[in-house]
C-alpha cells in the first residue's frame, strides 16, 4: 500500500455497521471520555476495561477503565473501535513507529464505589 493509498484510506475510513456518524479520532476522544467519565458501579461485575488507541507495532495504545451501571456499553465499544480505527489509519498514513512496548490490560476493582485499575503501571487513559 502506497503512502498516498494509505492517507486517502485514513480520510475515508469508515466504521462497520451499523455505523456513527463519522467523527474525527479528537473528537471522537472526548465522546468516550465523556461517556466513561461515570465510574460509579454498585459492585465490581459493573466495571469493565477496553483497549483504546492503537500502537504501530500493533495491540492497543491503552486501556479505559469504565463502569456499565449507567452507560450504553455497545455504543461506547462502537466509539472505541472507530476511534481505534482511525488511530491505526493515521499512524499507517504518516509511517509513524513505536516503542514496540506490549501494554498490559489491568484487572479492575471497585473502591469506594468507583471502577479503577487494579495493576499498577498501565497504560491508561486519562480519567
Amino acid at each position: 500500500m502506497t503512502a498516498s493509498d494509505k492517507a486517502e484510506r485514513a480520510a475515508t475510513l469508515t466504521p462497520d455497521s451499523q455505523a456513527l456518524p463519522l467523527a474525527s479520532e479528537a473528537e471522537l476522544y472526548q465522546q468516550i471520555q465523556a461517556l466513561t467519565a461515570n465510574r460509579q458501579a454498585d459492585n465490581v461485575s459493573q466495571c469493565r476495561v477496553a483497549p483504546l488507541g492503537h500502537k504501530p507495532c500493533g495491540g492497543p495504545q491503552s486501556y479505559l477503565v469504565y463502569s456499565v451501571k449507567n452507560l450504553d456499553e455497545a455504543t461506547l465499544l462502537q466509539k472505541i473501535e472507530q476511534y481505534s480505527q482511525l488511530s491505526q489509519a493515521r499512524q499507517e498514513a504518516a509511517g509513524l513507529v513505536s516503542d514496540c512496548a506490549i501494554v498490559p490490560e489491568p484487572a479492575v476493582a471497585l473502591k469506594d464505589g468507583v471502577c479503577v485499575a487494579s495493576l499498577a503501571g498501565a497504560a491508561l487513559a486519562e480519567q
